[in-house]
């Protein structure tokens, strides 16, 4: 995945094999907005492949630090639509893949993904979820937007 946000934006969600550590995250997100904390963002949560991360689950929040800690508290419960995220992702709570975890703020974001597309931060929402949507309809987890 060739991303300008990668180096920037980016951090460990949990290596194949190790549990998903909710402070870590927490504690990561949180380094990543320093000084933008007050922006709308756009996360991607992204597994590992032989070349590539590839998106499995896209969103948008204001509150990316406690919108994730709901999410992994979930993805460990494993109920409704987290059964999908915890058989995907985790194999006895154990990391099945390497995730990253991209958190963008819209202050960062330059121009649309979709050239032509309006940049607000839910246009790009919906514009990532229906790219990843074409491009990988069997990993991506969110319900909304999704083409499988």
């Amino acid at each position: 995945m060739d991303n300008p946000y990668m180096d920037d934006y980016s951090c460990y969600f949990c290596m194949k094999g190790e549990s998903v550590d909710s402070i870590a995250i927490q504690n990561s997100i949180t380094k990543l907005l320093k000084g933008k904390e007050d922006s709308e963002c756009i996360y991607l949560l992204c597994v590992k492949d032989e070349r590539n991360y590839i998106p499995i689950y896209i969103g948008k929040s204001k509150t990316p630090v406690t919108r994730w800690n709901s999410h992994i508290k979930n993805l460990n419960i494993g109920k409704s639509s987290y059964s999908k995220w915890k058989i995907y992702l985790l194999d006895n709570n154990r990391a099945n893949y390497d995730c990253i975890l991209m958190v963008i703020p819209e202050v960062a974001i330059s121009e649309p993904p979709i050239k032509g597309f309006p940049k607000t931060i839910g246009s790009i929402e919906y514009q990532l979820v229906s790219l990843a949507s074409d491009a990988y309809p069997d990993t991506l987890l969110n319900k909304e937007g999704n083409r499988r």
